[in-house]
């Protein structure tokens, strides 16, 4: 094969698919990128076996061909070309030449045909969604996922679920705390439900754009697509059932506190200074009088945070790891959250000051008596 390329537009496209590469995968060709020029357009994709990412640029194409490139080593060389255009040619011995100004490389590559494809699913649910509304919807629950070396396989995925009234919800849960976060869409299809691993709902959440532009998403029952004009990302879905959460959740309080949440996030990262030098990255909040006081020690030192709240029902004195309290703030951006308790060693719950767009359950650390 033989063609030409903008390097910049090289380059975009190359950070996009290559997010998808597995270096450690036991198929060697996997840490491969995928080339294939036809037309007008060079066609890219890199995969894990479990996750692919596919887009294309136009090219001026000379002759047509494919090849699997070496991943990592074609997209950091890329990144140093200086000519504005970058033109591959199909050399002896399985090589590519590349040349780009007055730089002159070449390349080894892997025949095509022993790339896996992934297997084509015909789905049966879709929907669209403002690309920056899913990001934000991704970034306020991923983070709540079971790590890969703790709890059930399923609790590494984040679930899509479809409510009658209309609504997404993306919830995760790892044993310690619970994210769910709702937005409206107009499902088209079958209402089913869905579970996305992790990993692959962080992809997402690099790729899409923080803007208004919409994005299609659609399922099968093993697989997601979400498509993004020429780029697209096809993931296998995690087997099993999703716990049944809704019987986890809080659904009364004697307490409900309101709190600025950027006063709240910088209290609770001064704590975690200290905090972080001790098991379990134990803070005590003491919530009392429209006023919450929030403490740490360690043998390191100790260090006490007071901030205004508005407090109605009961007063409390409470204790948690502070990096779960930590995530969910960094990861909101409302100005004013409001937190909900009943005992010491009960759940916390934290939502919105007004509507339901997201909620977090958060178990407490039962504090010593002394």
């Amino acid at each position: 094969m033989k063609f030409s390329v903008e390097t910049s537009e090289l380059n975009e496209a190359l950070s996009i698919v290559t997010k998808a590469l597995s270096p450690n995968n036991e198929l060697k060709i996997l840490s491969g990128i995928y080339m294939s020029v036809y037309g007008n357009e060079l066609y890219m994709k890199c995969s894990d076996s479990s996750v692919q990412i596919e887009t294309s640029i136009p090219a001026l194409i000379e002759e047509e061909g494919a090849a699997v490139l070496p991943g990592r080593l074609t997209f950091d060389l890329m990144k140093r070309m200086k000519g504005k255009k970058v033109e591959f040619e199909t050399g002896e011995n399985s090589a590519i030449n590349v040349v780009s100004g007055k730089s002159r490389s070449s390349l080894q590559y892997f025949d095509t045909e022993d790339y896996p494809k992934m297997d084509e699913v015909k789905s049966d649910a879709s929907f669209t969604i403002k690309q920056k509304t899913l990001r934000s919807m991704i970034k306020q629950t991923v983070f709540c996922c079971a790590n890969e070396d703790e709890g059930k396989a399923i609790l590494r995925g984040v679930l899509m679920e479809f409510t009658e009234e209309g609504y997404l919800n993306l919830v995760a849960l790892d044993g310690y705390r619970i994210a769910k976060r709702s937005e409206k869409v107009s499902l088209r299809g079958n209402q089913r439900n869905a579970v996305v691993p992790s990993k692959t709902m962080q992809d997402i959440s690099n790729i899409i754009s923080d803007t208004d532009d919409e994005t299609e998403v659609t399922l099968s029952a093993t697989h997601i697509t979400i498509s993004l004009g020429v780029t697209k990302i096809k993931a296998r879905l995690l087997k099993g059932e999703f716990i049944n959460y809704n019987n986890i959740l809080s659904k009364k309080s004697v307490t409900r506190v309101l709190v600025n949440r950027a006063d709240f996030l910088e209290s609770l990262e001064i704590a975690f200074l200290i905090a972080k030098d001790n098991q379990n990255n134990l803070v005590k909040m003491d919530f009392d009088d429209g006023e919450l006081s929030i403490s740490a020690r360690s043998e390191i030192g100790s260090v006490n945070e007071s901030i205004q709240v508005n407090l109605v029902g009961s007063p409390i004195e409470i204790a948690f790891n502070v990096k779960f309290m930590l995530d969910i703030m960094k990861n909101i951006d409302e100005e004013s959250v409001a937190l909900s308790f009943n005992t010491s060693v009960t759940p916390c719950v934290i939502e919105p000051v007004q509507g339901d767009k997201f909620y977090y359950l958060v178990l407490p650390v039962r504090l010593l008596k002394s």
